[in-house]
C-alpha cells in the first residue's frame, strides 16, 4: 500500500482536499447514523471550511508508578524512625520488615535491635527473648500464627519447649516419639522434647538429625562429651523459658477470654435494654436460665452492639421473645395441671385406702389421671379453679371407672398373648386338651377343603375368651424382661431363647464357661396384673417434669409410668415346669388354677438334686421347695431342663421336714464386718411383702420391705391402716433370704450311685469287672 501523500498548504491538490473530506465524512455519517459527532471533528470541518487545518495535539505522557504517602518515610533519619517504630508491636515490626526489600534490609539488621526490643516491651508480662533466639525469631514463634514447615496459617498451637508452631498435619511427619527414635546411644536431655504419646518424650526429626550428625563429627570423644553437655544445658534453658512462655500463653488466654465475656455482657446489656423499650422487661425477668439471653444466637457474640446491627437483629429478637412468652405460658399451664393432679391423686389414694387389703389390681396415679373423665377436669381452662368437690362426680363413679380401666388393661395383656401366638406358632401356650382340639379341628377342615390339600395349615388363633379362661390355669406362666436384664433396665434386650451365655467364649471355640442364664420368679394370673415393672421404670427419666406427682419417684432411682404389658412375655418353658409340677401333685395340668395351686399350697421334693447317704443304702436327703419355688428353682440350678422329677411330701412326712438353712447367721456376720450393706433381707420371705399406707402413690413409696424398716415414728402399726399387704406379693420379687428346707427319704439307690463306703473308683471296677 502506498504511502499518504502529505498535502502542502496553498497547492491545488490542498484547495481539493476538504472537499473530499466532506465526501468522506458524509459516508461516514450514512453508515453510522446514530452516531453522535465528536466536537473536534465539527471544529475541524468548520475550519477545513474557511481552508484552515487544525493543530496538531500533544501526545499524552504515559502513567509511571504513583507514589504513596508514606514513600518519603524512608527518607527520614533513622533516629526519627526508629521512635516511630519502637510504638509498634512486635507482629507489626515483622510485617513490615516483610514489606520492602529497604525496610527488611533496616530492621534486619543489628542495629535495629533497640526497635525490636522496644516492640516487645510493648506486650504485658512478655517474658524475655531466650538467648536461644534472636528477636525477630522470637516475634515470629510467639505472634505469627503460621506453621514452621508448610506455612498454613491460623495454626494457634505453638511447642514452647521445642520452640517451634507445627500443624498436626505436620507433626505426624516431623515428630518422632522417643522408643522409635535411634537404637544407637540415648539423646536423652540433648534434644529438646515435649510430651507424646503417654508421656513418651517426641522429638523434632531435624533437631534429632543435626544432633547426630554433629554429635559424629567429633573424632574426640572430651570435644563430643562437651558437645553433648552444651546441648544438654541448651535443653535445659529451652525448657526454662519454655514453662515461662507457656505460662504467659494460658495467662494471655484467659484475659481475651475475659475480654470476650465483657463483650458478650455488654452486648447482651445493651439488648436487654432495647428490648426493654419495646416492652419486653418484665417477659425477660421470667426467662429461665436453661433460656437465658446468653445462651442466644444473636446475644452471645462478642461484638458491640451498634445502630445498624440492632437493626439488623431486631426482628428476628423480637420473633425470640414471642417464642419465650409461649413458652413460658406452657409452663405457667402444666404447672397449673400439676397443682390439679396432687388432688386427684389425693382421691386415688383415700379409694385405695379404704379397700385396704387389695384383692384387686389397682391403677397407678398416671393411669387414674388418664381416665377421660379425671383428664377432662385436669384440663379445664386456665382461668377455672379447681378444687377438690369437682371431683365429685369421679367419686361416685370410682368402681365403674377403675372396673373400666381394669377391662382394659386385660385387653391389652390378652392380645400380647395373641401377638406371641402369632409371632410364634409353633408353640404350645393353650392347654394340651384344647391343643389337641385345634389341630384336629384343622385336620378336618384340611379333609373337607380340597383347593389346601396336601398344605400345611397352622392351627387357628384362639379367640379372647378362650385366652382370658387359660389365663387363670397354672400352666400359664409369665416373665418380667427387666427383671432378666443384667442391668435392671427397663426394657432391656431379652434373650428369648435359652442359648447359652457365649461371653466368655465369642468365638464358640468351646473354652469359656457355658452356663445358661437365670431367670426370675414366675409370673401368674391375675397378680401379673400387679407387677412392679408394669407401672414403675428403674433409670432416670429425663422426660420427667419436676413435681409432677403422678410421674416422680424417688426410690428406687426411676419413675412411674402407665400401665404396659411391654415387659411380659409368654415363658413357654416354664409352663412345660409347672405342668410337671401340677402332675406331681397328683392333679391335671389342663384344669388346675393358679388359685388351686395356692390354696393347696404342696411342698415338693427336687429329685434332681439328691444327696445320698454314705451310711445307708436307702437313705437320701432332698431340697423341699413351694410349688412356685419350685419353679423358680427349676429356672436357676437346672436351666434348660423341663423333665426334672417332683415328689410330693405328704401330710405323715411334712413333719419331718427340717430347715437347715446357715444362711441367716453368715449374713448377719457380714452385716456386722461391713462386708455387704445393712439393707439386705436376711429375713424370711414372708417378710417381704408389706408396703407403706402412708406414702402409697407418693413420690417418697418404696419396694416391698419388714416392718422394722418403715420409719414413720409408729408405736404400734395396724395392718390395713398403717401398712398392707403387696397385691403381686410372694411372686415377682427377688427374695434373697429364701429358707432351705431338708427331708430324710427312703428311696432305692439307683446303680449307678455308689454304695456306702465305696468311692466312685472302686465302685466302677466292681461294676465293670
Amino acid at each position: 500500500m502506498a504511502p499518504r501523500k502529505r498535502v502542502q498548504p496553498g497547492t491545488a491538490e490542498a484547495a481539493q482536499a476538504p472537499d473530499d473530506n466532506v465526501k468522506k465524512r458524509r459516508v461516514v455519517t450514512r453508515l453510522n447514523p446514530k452516531k453522535r459527532q465528536r466536537v473536534s471533528d465539527a471544529d475541524e470541518a468548520q475550519s477545513s471550511q474557511h481552508g484552515a487545518l487544525p493543530a496538531p495535539k500533544p501526545k499524552k505522557a504515559r502513567w509511571g508508578r504513583v507514589a504513596g504517602r508514606l514513600a518519603g518515610l524512608m527518607e527520614l533519619p533513622m533516629d526519627i524512625l526508629f521512635e516511630i517504630f519502637g510504638h509498634l508491636m512486635p507482629l507489626d515490626v515483622l510485617r513490615l520488615a516483610r514489606t520492602t526489600k529497604q525496610f527488611r534490609r533496616v530492621l534486619m539488621h543489628r542495629s535495629s535491635l533497640s526497635v525490636w526490643i522496644a516492640a516487645r516491651k510493648n506486650v504485658p508480662d512478655l517474658p524475655n527473648c531466650p538467648p536461644y533466639l534472636s528477636e525477630p525469631q522470637f516475634a515470629n514463634l510467639v505472634f505469627d500464627t503460621h506453621c514452621h514447615e508448610c506455612l498454613s496459617p491460623n495454626i494457634r498451637s505453638v511447642d514452647w519447649r521445642i520452640g517451634r508452631r507445627i500443624c498436626s498435619k505436620c507433626a505426624k511427619d516431623c515428630m518422632v516419639d522417643d522408643y522409635s527414635v535411634f537404637s544407637g546411644e540415648s539423646v536423652f536431655k540433648a534434644v529438646p522434647s515435649k510430651y507424646g504419646k503417654r508421656g513418651r518424650p517426641s522429638y523434632y526429626f531435624k533437631d534429632l538429625q543435626e544432633f547426630q550428625q554433629t554429635r559424629a563429627s567429633f573424632l574426640d570423644l572430651e570435644e563430643r562429651d562437651k558437645f553433648v553437655k552444651d546441648r544438654q544445658a541448651l535443653v535445659f534453658d529451652m525448657e526454662k523459658h519454655g514453662a515461662l512462655l507457656d505460662s504467659w500463653a494460658a495467662n494471655q488466654a484467659k484475659d481475651r477470654s475475659e475480654q470476650l465475656d465483657d463483650l458478650r455482657r455488654e452486648r447482651k446489656e445493651a439488648i436487654i435494654e432495647k428490648l426493654t423499650e419495646l416492652g419486653w422487661g418484665p417477659e425477660i425477668e421470667q426467662i429461665p436460665y436453661r433460656d437465658d439471653l446468653s445462651h442466644q444466637r444473636l446475644v452471645k457474640q462478642p461484638t458491640r452492639l451498634t445502630p445498624r446491627i440492632w437493626a439488623n437483629i431486631q426482628t428476628e429478637m423480637i420473633s425470640y421473645m414471642e417464642q419465650m412468652k409461649s413458652q413460658r405460658l406452657e409452663r405457667e399451664r402444666k404447672a397449673l395441671v400439676i397443682s390439679r393432679k396432687k388432688i386427684a391423686v389425693s382421691i386415688l389414694r383415700a379409694y385405695k385406702i379404704s379397700h385396704l387389703p387389695l384383692t384387686d389390681v389397682m391403677p397407678e396415679p398416671m393411669d387414674f389421671c388418664a381416665i377421660p373423665q379425671v383428664l377432662e377436669i385436669l384440663e379445664l381452662p386456665t382461668e377455672a379453679e379447681v378444687t377438690e368437690s369437682m371431683f365429685a362426680p369421679v367419686v361416685e363413679k370410682m368402681d365403674e371407672l377403675i372396673a373400666e380401666w381394669r377391662n382394659r388393661i386385660l385387653s391389652s395383656l390378652v392380645q400380647k398373648v395373641k401377638d406371641s401366638l402369632y409371632s410364634k406358632p409353633k408353640g404350645n401356650y393353650l392347654s394340651e386338651a384344647t391343643h389337641d382340639a385345634l389341630v384336629d379341628s384343622v385336620s378336618s377342615l384340611s379333609s373337607t377343603d380340597r383347593k389346601g390339600k396336601g398344605k400345611a395349615v397352622e392351627p387357628p388363633v384362639p379367640d379372647d375368651s378362650e385366652i382370658i379362661q387359660n389365663l387363670s390355669l397354672a400352666t400359664t406362666v409369665f416373665n418380667c424382661k427387666c427383671c432378666n436384664s443384667r442391668l435392671g433396665i427397663m426394657f432391656d434386650v431379652y434373650d428369648e431363647d435359652d442359648s447359652e451365655d457365649d461371653f466368655l467364649d465369642p468365638w464358640g471355640f468351646g473354652l469359656g464357661l457355658r452356663r445358661h442364664r437365670a431367670r426370675t420368679n414366675p409370673l401368674f394370673f391375675p397378680k401379673v396384673l400387679g407387677h412392679r415393672c408394669l407401672t414403675k421404670q428403674r433409670g432416670f427419666n429425663w422426660d420427667n417434669p419436676g413435681g409432677d406427682p403422678t410421674r416422680q419417684l424417688d426410690y428406687p432411682m426411676g419413675s412411674r409410668t402407665r400401665w404396659t404389658c411391654q415387659p411380659l412375655q409368654v415363658d413357654e418353658k416354664a409352663d412345660k415346669i409347672v405342668a410337671s409340677v401340677v402332675t406331681a401333685c397328683g392333679l391335671d395340668p389342663t384344669t388346675t388354677t393358679t388359685l388351686q395351686m395356692d390354696q393347696l399350697n404342696p411342698q415338693l421334693a427336687c429329685l434332681a438334686c439328691l444327696q445320698w447317704s454314705d451310711d445307708e443304702w436307702d437313705q437320701v436327703d432332698a431340697s423341699i421347695f413351694s410349688w412356685r419355688a419350685a419353679v423358680a428353682h427349676n429356672n436357676r440350678v437346672h436351666a434348660g431342663k423341663t423333665n426334672v422329677k417332683w415328689k410330693l411330701i405328704d401330710e405323715e412326712l411334712a413333719d419331718e421336714v427340717v430347715n437347715v438353712d446357715d444362711g441367716h447367721a453368715l449374713i448377719s456376720a457380714l452385716v456386722l464386718q461391713g462386708l455387704v450393706g445393712d439393707n439386705i433381707n436376711v429375713g424370711p420371705p414372708e417378710e417381704l411383702i408389706w408396703l407403706c399406707a402412708h406414702c402409697l402413690d407418693l413420690p417418697q413409696e418404696k419396694d416391698c420391705m419388714e416392718l422394722t424398716k418403715m420409719n414413720h415414728s409408729i408405736q404400734y402399726p395396724q395392718e390395713n391402716q398403717d401398712y398392707y399387704k403387696d397385691y403381686e406379693a410372694p411372686q415377682g420379687r427377688k427374695l434373697q433370704g429364701t429358707p432351705q428346707l431338708k427331708i430324710t427319704l427312703t428311696m432305692d439307690r439307683p446303680d449307678d450311685v455308689p454304695g456306702p463306703g465305696l468311692s466312685e473308683d472302686d465302685y466302677y471296677d466292681d461294676y465293670l469287672f
